[in-house]
């Protein structure tokens, strides 16, 4: 039976960080030789980040602070040996002292640590999720730097077929030498332009090889071209409510507010006033009379009341309650804000596709047109060019509208259905 890291590219892989990594090495490499996709993208991001197993890794040190504050402090053992002046047996006192405070507020420090541990592990979770984002728009970004390279490079062939042809007009007297000129400065500016996009698609292959956790771009395998995601449902408000359930902030400021109630919890009330200890002692004198007992030590609330503490908890609260309000209503405007930013961008691609098949078609006829000699090689080439430009601003639109659908996941807090 092959094992999974032997269907490398035929769909079984899963959106699994441990996916990649249970592969090892070997499996790795096979994995990454494959030609990349979004979701592809987003899974290598989830399994080779290293930041993002930094990420992870804090989640058990959250786990670990969160069983600590279950337990108490460690008794206290005080003994003082007396010796008397004129000699004799020494006289000894010894006592226990337990923290009642602690042993009376496990519970609550309980509450406060779980809260703060829910909090961390959703904003956790958020910067996870960035990464697969990030890594998902560095896919496309890429891709699209090689599609206008090769655009471009379309663009440059024509300029050569036009300007041999202005060469041979402007030499037969037929033509201005300052049609030919014009002509070659606009061939150098695209060069230049084209030097500038090899930059571009440099960085853009860079930056997308820093988001999957790669050490060199060159081992990236980049498709030709990328798909787009399904146009989603266009209910808002169905949205809206999904955000609402699966957003990581949201649950991190939540769990902000339960965290600044537990806090007012613990630092309030009588027993963080005196904060009380109970233990034992043992005295013995030089006479070697021995005394035992109960011990009790309080904290006496004079200079300090406590009435700071319950201000200052209080405003925690509020402060926690309103920014609990303030990313809810920043959630359904970014949801809003999204979805009808996608249905734009679909509208945009929309008539970009409709202006590509047109041109298409006029290209057509003009080479019909020039294969008879009804038009010149020049308006021949202006059909192409035509095309050309036609196909950038599909390229455009295409870009903004994947880069639309990023949004809208990061907006509502989830991965791709």
């Amino acid at each position: 039976m092959p094992t999974r890291c032997e269907n490398v590219g035929s769909g079984a892989e899963r959106l699994d960080p441990t996916y990649i990594r249970g592969c090892g090495e070997a499996g790795q490499a096979a994995w990454l030789a494959q030609p990349l996709t979004a979701q592809r993208a987003l899974q290598a991001a989830l399994a080779q980040n290293h930041e993002l197993q930094a990420e992870l890794a804090r989640l058990d040190a959250i786990e670990a602070e969160r069983v600590q504050a279950g337990l108490l402090r460690n008794p206290m053992l005080n003994l003082m040996l007396l010796r008397p002046e004129g000699g004799g047996r020494l006289a000894i006192e010894a006592g226990w002292m337990q923290s009642l405070f602690d042993l009376l507020t496990r519970s609550r420090r309980v509450d406060l640590a779980d809260a703060n541990a829910r909090r961390d592990r959703a904003e956790i979770g958020v910067r996870l999720l960035e990464v697969g984002w990030l890594a998902q728009t560095a896919f496309y970004e890429a891709v699209a730097a090689g599609q206008r390279a090769r655009l471009l490079q379309q663009e440059l062939a024509l300029d050569a077929q036009a300007l041999d042809l202005q060469s041979r007009i402007t030499r037969s007297g037929l033509a201005a030498q300052s049609e030919l000129l014009t002509m070659q400065a606009m061939q150098d500016e695209r060069r230049h332009m084209l030097h500038e996009l090899h930059a571009q698609t440099i960085e853009a292959q860079s930056m997308l090889a820093e988001r999957i956790g790669l050490e060199s771009r060159h081992g990236l395998q980049l498709p030709e071209d990328f798909e787009l995601p399904e146009m989603p449902d266009r209910d808002v408000e169905a949205w809206q409510q999904r955000a609402l359930a699966e957003r990581r902030e949201l649950v991190a400021s939540a769990a902000a507010v339960a965290a600044a109630s537990a806090e007012r919890t613990l630092e309030t009330g009588g027993w963080r006033k005196t904060e009380p200890d109970i233990g034992a002692r043992i005295e013995r004198d030089a006479e070697g009379m021995a005394m035992t007992g109960p011990e009790l030590r309080v904290a006496l609330p004079v200079f300090d009341n406590g009435r700071v503490r319950a201000d200052r908890a209080d405003a925690l609260v509020r402060e926690a309650t309103h920014r609990d309000v303030a990313q809810r209503r920043a959630v359904l405007l970014a949801v809003e804000r999204a979805l009808d930013l996608l249905l734009a961008a679909v509208d945009q691609a929309t008539g970009t596709a409709e202006h590509l098949a047109r041109t298409q078609v006029a290209d057509a006829l003009a080479e019909r047109q020039h294969r008879n000699g009804s038009i010149g090689l020049i308006e021949r080439i202006s059909a192409q060019r035509a095309v050309l430009a036609a196909e950038r601003q599909r390229l455009d639109a295409r870009l903004a509208l994947a880069r639309a659908h990023v949004e809208l996941q990061r907006a509502v807090g989830g991965g791709r259905d």
